[in-house]
């Protein structure tokens, strides 16, 4: 550990850390443009100069003065220094970050920033949530002296999900190390030299476009942009960023689990952006995760139960549906049921799942269903895998391991649904086509009972069909394919009258004079804990927001 003094504190920060994280950890703010702690550090803009202190060539020892040239915050960092070289006897390093000289050089240097940017703040996206604008007000002028023409160069189409706004972009070349750093796919680089320096994609000489910014990671350079200049298609004139809330939850894209941030209104979820986990996703996440939330908004999700009367679905009651259920159930022995749990769904809602099953019910033909495998993308500092599932991991041990059943998937859970009488299936999974042998099994079942959240080849072969909930309308757990439990939050009010899948469940159990009384998925996670090997430690409490690594 290196002891330093910094501005006024005495601190200590390990080797290797360089100004900028040193005094982030502090409470402290170096503003910086081009430095992002997940890229390599260019010190292009500038802006995060700082004083440092040393010993003048041929001083007395001990003598203290600031070094000749101002050093970029980012590229400095601090060690461990031998005791011939320790400052005051016991500094490995003395820096300021507001010496007189360093305000006047970020003031110096927003003016040159701001040289040839429009004043478009009201209308552009990243007002409120912009570096620029932030740093601007706290560490600039407020006139500029500039009084010649402006560049104005083009607005520009990068890729199928984003736009670049040239004439706000300060060239921090934050997106272009990030193709050719994390994503690996080199779409953006610099055109042109000094004040017309630009961000472009590789073009003809006609001008036309030869490689677009369409790799899967691609929307990560608009999370990454410190202004307004790289923009989401999906997100663009959506909403200002103080009209949203947000929440910390997990993407249900793939098994990763990436850490990501849910935006939302009342009326639904308007943006998802990742959040830094650094043994899962680091800062980052994929575009098919970070799109996927539109089904959560669609205006056909399921809302009220539905029942088959005549061979046509109609809206029923709650309470019609569970004692249509009810009814069902009292009359097939336990051998001729399947219950089937999603690999989209919770810890929780497939642990009260598993009790229905066994306790209530006394089967233990348990099987899981989920989102059909895709393909693997590998880049090199991210990987997409092939599950397409959120928890997939976390609903085999989950469904399987409480009561030690075995849990049926594929070829051998098919067979056995083709010859149940009732089968009991929680879906969850948007916009899943059913291959030919599953929808051959579901039409051979006597009596189908279907949880979901939107109509679907499933649903429309179900005898009863229960309006669940998506991923942003509960709480609750999944466990990602390398054994990290996390949380998901609520963020909306589920559509209509659908209900949590654990909360459905439960009033089946009920219904059928089981005991099963949970309160709130915590109460579920602490019942998870004591009763599933592995999960010792995975309560909500200890979860937070990092997660637990099960052993």
């Amino acid at each position: 550990m290196a002891f330093i003094k910094l501005n006024d504190l005495e601190i200590e920060v390990e080797d290797g850390t360089n100004i900028v994280e040193a005094a982030r950890q502090n409470g402290i703010e170096v503003p910086h443009y081009c430095y992002h702690p997940g890229l390599t550090r260019p010190a292009n803009c500038r802006m995060c100069l700082i004083e440092t202190y040393g010993t003048p060539p041929g001083a007395p020892p001990g003598t203290i003065a600031p070094d000749r040239q101002l050093a970029t915050g980012c590229t400095t960092t601090v060690r461990t220094a031998p005791p011939e070289r320790k400052y005051e006897e016991k500094f490995d390093a003395i820096i300021r970050t507001d010496s007189p000289r360093v305000v006047k050089a970020r003031e110096d240097i927003l003016e040159f920033l701001l040289v040839h940017h429009p004043l478009d703040c009201p209308v552009c996206d990243q007002a409120g949530e912009c570096d620029l604008q932030d740093f601007s007000h706290r560490h600039g002028r407020d006139k500029s002296r500039y009084v010649e023409v402006k560049n104005v160069p083009p607005k520009k189409d990068l890729g199928p999900d984003v736009l670049l706004y040239s004439t706000r972009c300060i060239v921090c070349t934050r997106c272009v190390r990030f193709c050719q750093e994390v994503s690996g796919t080199g779409e953006l680089g610099l055109i042109n030299r000094g004040s017309h320096d630009e961000i472009d994609i590789p073009r003809s000489h006609e001008g036309n476009p030869i490689q677009v910014l369409d790799n899967k990671l691609a929307g990560n350079v608009v999370d990454i942009c410190p202004v307004g200049a790289l923009i989401s298609k999906d997100f663009l004139f959506k909403s200002r960023p103080w009209f949203m809330d947000k929440e910390d939850s997990i993407c249900t894209g793939c098994s990763v689990g990436c850490n990501i941030t849910v935006e939302y209104k009342e009326d639904g979820v308007y943006r998802v952006k990742p959040r830094f986990h650094e043994d899962i996703n680091q800062h980052w996440m994929c575009d098919d995760g970070r799109l996927g939330y539109h089904y959560v908004n669609r205006d056909d999700r399921l809302q009220l139960p539905l029942k088959k009367v005549d061979d046509e679905q109609t809206t029923t009651q709650w309470a019609d549906a569970i004692n249509t259920i009810k009814e069902k159930l009292g009359e097939v022995e336990a051998e001729d049921i399947v219950v089937i749990g999603s690999a989209q769904g919770t810890n929780e809602d497939n642990y009260v799942l598993q009790q229905f099953a066994h306790d209530v019910l006394n089967t233990t033909q348990l099987g899981l269903f989920g989102q059909l495998p895709g393909e693997e993308h590998k880049y090199p500092q991210f990987t997409i895998e092939s599950d397409k599932n959120p928890n997939t991991a976390g609903a085999r041990t989950i469904l399987g391991s409480a009561n030690g059943n075995v849990v049926l998937e594929g070829e051998d859970l098919w067979q056995k649904v083709a010859s149940a009488k009732v089968v009991y299936l929680v879906s969850g999974v948007p916009d899943r086509k059913l291959q030919d042998e599953e929808k051959a099994a579901l039409e051979n079942v006597e009596f189908l009972i279907v949880q979901d959240v939107l109509p679907s080849e499933i649903t429309e072969l179900a005898d009863v069909v229960l309006p669940g909930t998506t991923f942003a309308e509960k709480d609750g757990t999944f466990t990602n394919s390398t054994g990290w439990v996390q949380r998901i939050r609520k963020t909306v009010d589920p559509p209509g009258e659908a209900q949590v899948d654990w909360q459905i469940t439960q009033q089946l159990a009920k219904q059928l004079g089981s005991e099963i009384n949970y309160s709130f998925a915590g109460e579920i996670s602490i019942a998870i804990s004591e009763n599933v090997q592995g999960y010792e430690e995975a309560t909500h409490q200890n979860i937070g927001d990092a997660g637990v690594k099960l052993a």
